[in-house]
């Protein structure tokens, strides 16, 4: 009785209910109580997509046993609990940014915007991650935006029939025709007309 006794205490000690159980992209994230975390003011490939896997991993990396801390009290249409996230110490939304995990996906006035911002024009002088020039997701985000018709600077896209915004990677902007095609250089703008961040991207 007193080993059972012990080794329930031992596994509520280990037992932390606000640390990562597991990654399901480069942005989101489970953690043992159940909750969705949803890393705010960036953007990382979706399931199926080129580099997800890579930022997935790199997102993993940087949760998977340490010890987070979150800020932020906003949920999304979805369930899901947008947050900072804190590992070790370390802003881990800006941290994907600055190794070119992940991009740049915020609304102007956000916390750590300034922070994003810098850390993203880090990468793409660097030429980390998605932004290597030899790297094929950095290739296909040039040519995705082309194809769409969207001019330089372009980071949301939306039907003019839609009721959602998504960036110009997603690759549910194939089911968008040229003619139906709207294109944001700030998410602001999307809003403003009443748009919403798709789920999915």
């Amino acid at each position: 009785m007193k080993q059972i006794f012990l080794l329930i205490i031992l596994i509520s000690c280990a037992y932390n209910p606000t640390a990562a159980r597991y990654v399901i992209d480069g942005d989101t994230f489970v953690l043992n109580n159940g909750d969705t975390i949803r890393l705010q003011g960036i953007d990382t490939p979706e399931q199926g997509d080129i580099n997800y896997d890579k930022t997935a991993f790199e997102l993993q990396d940087r949760l998977i046993g340490k010890k987070l801390t979150f800020e932020g009290t906003t949920d999304d249409l979805y369930g899901r609990k947008v947050r900072f996230v804190f590992s070790d110490g370390k802003n881990v939304n800006v941290e994907m940014v600055r190794e070119g995990w992940a991009t740049a996906f915020m609304h102007k006035g956000t916390k750590y915007e300034q922070e994003i911002e810098l850390a993203q024009h880090e990468a793409r002088i660097a030429r980390k991650g998605v932004w290597n020039i030899n790297d094929e997701s950095y290739k296909r985000l040039s040519r995705k935006c082309a194809e769409l018709g969207c001019p330089s600077g372009t980071i949301a896209v939306a039907s003019k029939q839609g009721e959602v915004f998504y960036n110009c990677a997603c690759s549910a902007t194939n089911l968008i025709s040229k003619e139906n095609i709207q294109c944001f250089t700030a998410i602001e703008d999307a809003i403003a007309q009443g748009l919403r961040e798709a789920r999915k991207c």
